[in-house]
């Protein structure tokens, strides 16, 4: 009996073969379209997953999972799929999706409004279609909320749906998913931080990082740095300095032990964060040449990264400017990361002040001096 070709993409993609699941997709797409209403409802689902596996292969292309889903809303919303019974999970899984990728892009406002869709609707199955529905399908809801919400500067209120994301995740199913544990942690760590309640946001962090450390599979490591870099800023912020620059270089470490060198857009993206903290705990200790190095190191790849999603490198942008014009005492970057710091204070209020206050700290010294 021949195996279905959607399940044989599906399986390629378990195995890490996205080029090979993208293939069979892509064949499986041309013929559902040219079915017209009858093959209106799977051609949304593998437009679906086409977009899922965009976005998290080895070298994501979070726009042309966009694109995939912009024409799977365009068919969802046919009147094909509105009068079928699979309307609300279809939806419910496209919105969530749709919520993730926006966010990836630094598109935090979009991904917030399709993250509420989503709610919507799986509010909506748990009322008339409950079984269709595993525990934990809200988790990723609720952590693109969170996130979302953190990233428009609304700190505080990014607190709540973290905490319920990780409360129903170990309710329903224990250490089952321990990467969504993680990057559940590490978010809320970073609002905490953000809110000046370092201690807490040390104890999420420490508990994303001895969680990631159990395991062994790419993403986590990838998580596992990010989770070290975060908590070298949270121990910066508390002038733990020499703690601090030990976390940061664990985290080199980990990308080092995972991808080797850089040679990739998306290894060398990677090492932005880890690099720009470095600069930052450097310059705390006094070290400007080494500070500026560092940041010198994270600015190229920030610019090249800010070509193709420049709303999700805005603020690492503005904040290397700021390292690189505190570091050499430079004007121009001073003047830059200001602006841009400005720009964004405006329109993400809170989220920016911390270092749109130093940059305006930096600019008035530049002149004075």
């Amino acid at each position: 009996m021949q195996q279905d070709p959607l399940i044989s993409a599906q399986r390629l993609a378990s195995l890490g073969d996205h080029a090979g699941a993208l293939r069979l997709a892509r064949e499986l797409e041309a013929g559902y379209a040219a079915d017209g209403d009858d093959g209106a409802t799977l051609l949304v689902w593998v437009r679906l997953c086409m977009a899922r596996w965009l976005a998290v292969q080895q070298e994501p292309d979070r726009p042309a999972a966009l694109a995939e889903l912009d024409a799977a809303e365009q068919v969802w919303r046919s009147a094909a799929v509105q009068g079928s019974e699979m309307v609300h999970v279809l939806g419910a899984e496209l919105m969530s999706l749709r919520s993730f990728v926006l966010r990836q892009l630094g598109l935090a406002a979009e991904s917030l409004a399709a993250g509420e869709q989503a709610l919507a609707l799986f509010t909506e199955l748990e009322q008339t279609a409950p079984e269709v529905l595993s525990a934990v399908g809200q988790v990723p809801l609720l952590l693109n909320r969170g996130a979302a919400l953190g990233d428009l500067g609304r700190t505080a209120e990014s607190l709540a749906p973290l905490a319920q994301a990780l409360d129903v995740l170990r309710t329903a199913a224990p250490r089952s998913h321990p990467e969504i544990e993680i990057e559940l942690l590490v978010l809320r760590g970073t609002s905490l931080t953000l809110l000046g309640r370092f201690a807490e946001a040390e104890a999420a962090e420490t508990e994303a990082i001895d969680l990631a450390r159990t395991q062994t599979g790419r993403a986590a490591r990838h998580l596992l740095a990010t989770a070290l870099t975060n908590h070298a800023t949270t121990l910066t912020r508390m002038r733990r300095l020499d703690e601090a620059l030990a976390e940061v270089g664990a985290a080199m470490a980990v990308l080092r032990d995972v991808d080797g060198e850089p040679a990739t857009a998306a290894q060398r993206r990677r090492w932005a964060m880890p690099l720009s903290t470095e600069a930052e705990v450097l310059l705390a200790q006094g070290r400007r040449a080494d500070a500026a190095r560092s940041a010198r190191q994270a600015e190229p790849i920030l610019r090249e990264y800010a070509e193709r999603a420049p709303a999700l490198v805005a603020g690492s942008l503005a904040n290397v400017c700021l390292l690189i014009g505190d570091a050499e005492d430079d004007p121009a970057y001073a003047a830059e990361a200001y602006e841009r710091l400005n720009a964004l204070n405006d329109l993400y209020p809170g989220r920016y002040e911390y270092w749109w206050r130093r940059a305006g700290e930096l600019v008035a010294r530049l002149r004075d001096s």
